[in-house]
């Protein structure tokens, strides 16, 4: 990602969540949990609708998974343009060596606090070949947005991208898999300029916005989950 360059970006998310952000009724939530891929922030599917539409209706088929801080009752898909100015860029050979040298310091190799316990990447079942639940990954990224807080006059980054293969190998040792995507977690919201609907899809009207609350509602009832977040930083 170029600094300042437009980008479109698609969020899975119920579809009164795609017509509150579209019509402004409602301004994204970051999130914190502590197995979050790329660290805190909104996170977005880079240019791939149908990837952000395969998470949506992914999320509303296993409600009790919890997989969105707001659960998923109508599968939706609101579309966005940003324009970043810092970004963690890791499918570039610079953000890797960051995030390299973070590494080291979270795991203790440089000398600091030696034998700590430092938290883990791992499965969240048997059947979780990709590792989903990136608590080291997470831990890192946050180390560097502290380290960068501390140096004066250094500004912040605005989000971290990260490509990710994921999924089954659509042919042996190819490289290619089902669900592979660049994913972006947006830290500025002031990036955001601004929501759109994809082609084709309208806002609901008054009476079906207000069923599909209802929906969405006895859904969050049926599946109580509290989100696990991540203490203050400073």
């Amino acid at each position: 990602m170029n600094e300042g360059q437009l980008v479109v970006g698609y969020h899975g998310c119920d579809i009164t969540t795609r017509d509150d952000l579209v019509a402004g009724r409602a301004t994204p939530q970051l999130s914190h949990n502590r197995y979050d891929w790329l660290g805190p922030g909104f996170y977005i599917f880079e240019n791939d609708h149908d990837r952000a539409e395969a998470f949506a209706r992914t999320a509303a088929a296993a409600p009790e998974r919890r997989l969105t801080a707001r659960p998923i009752a109508q599968p939706a898909v609101v579309g966005c343009l940003l324009s970043v100015q810092r970004c963690l860029d890791m499918t570039t050979h610079a953000g890797v060596r960051e995030f390299e040298a973070a590494c080291m310091a979270v795991l203790g190799h440089d000398g600091h606090s030696p034998g700590r316990r430092v938290p883990a990447n791992r499965a969240r079942d048997d059947e979780d070949a990709d590792n989903v639940l990136r608590h080291l990954d997470n831990a890192i990224f946050n180390h560097i947005h502290r380290a960068r807080e501390a140096i004066p006059h250094s500004l912040p980054y605005q989000a971290v991208r990260g490509a990710f293969q994921q999924g089954a190998e659509l042919v042996p040792r190819s490289g290619f898999h089902r669900d592979s995507h660049i994913q972006i977690a947006l830290r500025d919201l002031a990036c955001v300029i601004g929501w759109f609907l994809p082609q084709l899809n309208e806002l609901l009207a008054e009476a079906a916005y207000r069923q599909a609350l209802l929906q969405l509602e006895r859904v969050r009832q049926a599946h109580p989950k509290p989100r696990q977040r991540l203490p203050p930083s400073g």
